[in-house]
């Protein structure tokens, strides 16, 4: 059965994927909704998606991805501020000191960061925080908006000028970060707050870079064309048949109006059960 949280008139369904591709050995991606039994967008902290993806060899990219989730989620939520601009911060801030402290204290992990994008559901409202080059969108019928500015050196280059669109997509050094979480004792995180309510309709997509080789255009097209969680297997299956060259995750949040969608759930559980 679908996720579906509470919003007067609103309501939010989700759907959710991650694959470790065709060419890495392990998937070193982690992701999550919180809080995992509350369904109240009310609530003084809404609702939090997170997707990080971790760098650092097998065992530190995995376990830096999976710190910042679970360290994001816990200090955010256990913040005792109502400004939810703050909580992020604090929160990517934690994550970021805590991962830099662990990879400093151990050899092996040495190296060990992860990229980290969040968004935050409060009533109408969104918010973004973001380090790294994992990314989310907004989408409508007419339109899809990258939210986030993708922290890679070669970004950077691309957004002052020295490089092409083209030429930074071609690039054999367009993966390396120019930020991340735990790489450096202090981060600097992207806090978006500035963004237009929500609106029936619209769709928001949380990926990792593995999703790279799906154009724009086309993440528009299977985002608003499917349910969430089909849409997020079928830009998925494109990945991997683009190459699969890296790990892929993805939650796709789709934006519909709250009466409609209980009665069209009440409906196929109707037809569900005269099968049965």
């Amino acid at each position: 059965m679908p996720h579906l949280l509470n919003l007067t008139p609103l309501a939010i369904v989700w759907g959710h994927a991650t694959h470790l591709g065709l060419k890495r050995p392990d998937n070193q991606d982690t992701y999550g909704k919180f809080p995992r039994a509350s369904l109240a967008l009310s609530a003084p902290h809404g609702q939090l998606f997170i997707v990080a993806d971790g760098m650092g060899g097998h065992a530190g990219g995995k376990e830096a991805s999976a710190m910042a989730v679970n360290i994001v989620q816990h200090v955010y939520f256990g913040d005792s501020s109502n400004d939810v601009t703050q909580s992020l911060q604090r929160a990517m801030e934690e994550a970021n000191a805590r991962i830099y402290q662990r990879a400093s204290s151990n050899p092996d992990l040495q190296g060990m960061g992860t990229t980290c994008t969040a968004l935050v559901f409060k009533d109408d409202r969104i918010y973004v925080a973001h380090v790294g080059d994992s990314r989310a969108y907004r989408i409508t019928k007419s339109q899809i908006e990258q939210l986030t500015q993708d922290h890679s050196k070669v970004a950077e280059m691309q957004r002052l000028g020295i490089l092409t669109a083209e030429e930074a997509r071609r690039h054999p050094q367009k993966s390396q970060l120019a930020r991340a979480l735990g790489i450096a004792p202090a981060v600097q995180a992207d806090i978006i707050a500035n963004l237009p309510r929500l609106h029936e309709g619209e769709r928001f997509l949380l990926c990792t870079d593995g999703i790279v080789k799906v154009e724009a255009d086309e993440i528009k097209r299977l985002v608003m064309s499917n349910p969430p969680a089909a849409a997020c297997r079928a830009l998925i299956d494109l990945a991997n048949a683009r190459g699969g060259s890296d790990n892929a995750t993805v939650q796709v949040i789709a934006i519909v109006n709250a009466a409609s969608w209980r009665e069209k759930v009440a409906s196929t559980w109707r037809r569900l059960r005269k099968r049965n």
